[in-house]
């Protein structure tokens, strides 16, 4: 066979996966999810491996269910722990005066206006700021709008539950049978190449094992201390600063962006209950600097320390070059392919030095894996 018809084949054959992929993306997911569950999990497992009772180990098959337990646990005693306060943070909001609010900073919202109007081309005499904000928070914080919000929920949870029972499936399974998803990879490469596959695979997974693991110690940290925050140098009442916390752990996923997204909701449910309690914006203020410090440090307490570990530690590779490839995947995938950009790149690093290590730029982009 000539070269020309063996890359037919084989781009024929890359098209047809991709096309599968593509139509199958809902399986292709559950397999995805399960995989970084399993991931997750194998540590764990393998440690309860070693663990003896009478001279016997346990089973493997039972280390699987205990970890995927623990796992689903953790999930739920967390989701548990924030519903009422979640509830309770909605119904505030529902109650609140929008119009009230914004008379409250009338003369902030005037000498705002008067900046835009000079400093910004285009902007007419007929812009009024207030005008706008309270359209856009009337829409927001609309009882329609809560009530369709949670009707979308209702049906949100319900796919949730399904999903989550066929993930639960496929993880075990991955956990029980620790090479199960390697050797199903496997099945994709030629023969020739199987061994070159099975060390990038060894490789990725010990990757991405950290990287996973350290992104939820992560979130902990940043929910903790956004929390703590609020509550104690903003005065927030705990049940609203747990949920913003929360928040803020959730969205800093989203690298760079996500921080920046839940600091700016955070202070902004902050000022409209501030100014629905008090009813006078001069003592608003100071509720919006302390609530801006404490984003502001708990930001940088994960810049300077948290991040680091986690995105250059633990995939091996230097902070500007995560920065870049995240701004390409977001650039081509908006937030969805930012928070697929760490780990997907991670595996194109890791294959490409198994397999074009013969290029001087792959040899530079891997020489610390």
């Amino acid at each position: 066979m000539n070269k020309l018809a063996r890359y037919i084949i084989i781009s024929a054959a890359v098209a047809l996966v991709a096309f599968l992929a593509w139509y199958f993306s809902s399986v292709v997911a559950y397999l995805v999810i399960a995989a970084v569950f399993s991931i997750i999990g194998k540590p764990p497992v393998q440690a309860l491996g070693r663990v003896r009772i009478r001279n016997r180990q346990l089973p493997r098959a039972l280390c699987a269910a205990i970890v995927l337990a623990v796992i689903w646990g953790v999930f739920f005693s967390i989701l548990f722990f924030l519903l009422p306060s979640v509830v309770n943070l909605i119904n505030r909001l529902s109650r609140i005066d929008i119009q009230q609010s914004l008379l409250d900073m009338e003369h902030s919202l005037a000498a705002a206006q008067g900046w835009i109007a000079q400093n910004i081309p285009g902007v007419g005499d007929d812009f009024s700021l207030r005008d706008a904000i309270a359209g856009g928070l009337s829409d927001f914080f609309d009882n329609t709008a809560l009530l369709n919000f949670f009707g979308s929920v209702t049906n949100t949870v319900f796919h949730f539950v399904a999903g989550a029972c066929i993930v639960s499936f496929i993880t075990f399974f991955f956990l029980k049978e620790e090479h199960l998803f390697t050797q199903g990879v496997l099945l994709l490469f030629p023969a020739k190449h199987e061994k070159n596959a099975a060390a990038a695979l060894a490789s990725t997974n010990r990757l991405l094992s950290r990287y996973f693991i350290g992104l939820f110690i992560d979130m902990l940290c940043m929910a903790v201390l956004v929390t703590s925050g609020l509550t104690l140098a903003a005065g927030m009442p705990f049940h609203v600063a747990v949920v913003l916390g929360s928040l803020s752990g959730i969205l800093n996923v989203i690298p760079y962006i996500g921080s920046i997204t839940s600091a700016l909701a955070g202070i902004l449910i902050g000022v409209l209950m501030q100014l629905n309690g008090a009813g006078d914006a001069g003592g608003v203020w100071p509720a919006v600097i302390a609530m801006a410090c404490v984003y502001a440090g708990a930001q940088a307490i994960d810049a300077a320390v948290l991040q680091p570990f986690i995105y250059s530690k633990s995939v091996r590779t230097h902070p500007l070059e995560i920065f870049l490839v995240i701004l390409i995947a977001g650039s081509i995938g908006g937030i969805l392919g930012m928070l697929v950009a760490i780990p997907a790149y991670t595996v194109a690093r890791v294959f490409a030095k198994q397999f074009f290590n013969q290029f001087r730029v792959v040899q530079k982009l891997t020489e610390k894996i």
